[in-house]
């Protein structure tokens, strides 16, 4: 009689290696804003550079600014950009 005896295996859980993609490493500043001097009534741009495309959100203290008659905002991948038109005293 040819029984063929059950087979039994042993799992063993196996830590997975952990693979880093390119969309998990943080953004950085790879060009950072400086400081910049205006004559009010005049314009100014304030522009940076992140070390990968990614939303930006510009702020005064704990305003978000956003695009009107008075302000611009232009973003091309890593690249964004802020004009504040008009200047006073309010925008430093």
């Amino acid at each position: 009689n040819s029984q063929q005896s059950p087979v039994h295996f042993d799992l063993a859980l196996i830590p997975s290696l952990l693979m880093l993609h390119p969309s998990a490493l943080p953004i950085l500043f790879q060009e950072e804003m400086s400081n910049k001097e205006a004559t009010e009534g005049e314009a100014v741009t304030l522009h940076c550079k992140l070390s990968k495309s990614a939303p930006v959100e510009w702020r005064k203290g704990n305003k978000v600014l956003k695009t009107s008659e008075k302000y611009k905002i232009e973003q091309e991948g890593p690249f964004a950009e802020l004009l504040i038109r008009d200047l006073d005293l309010a925008d430093a």
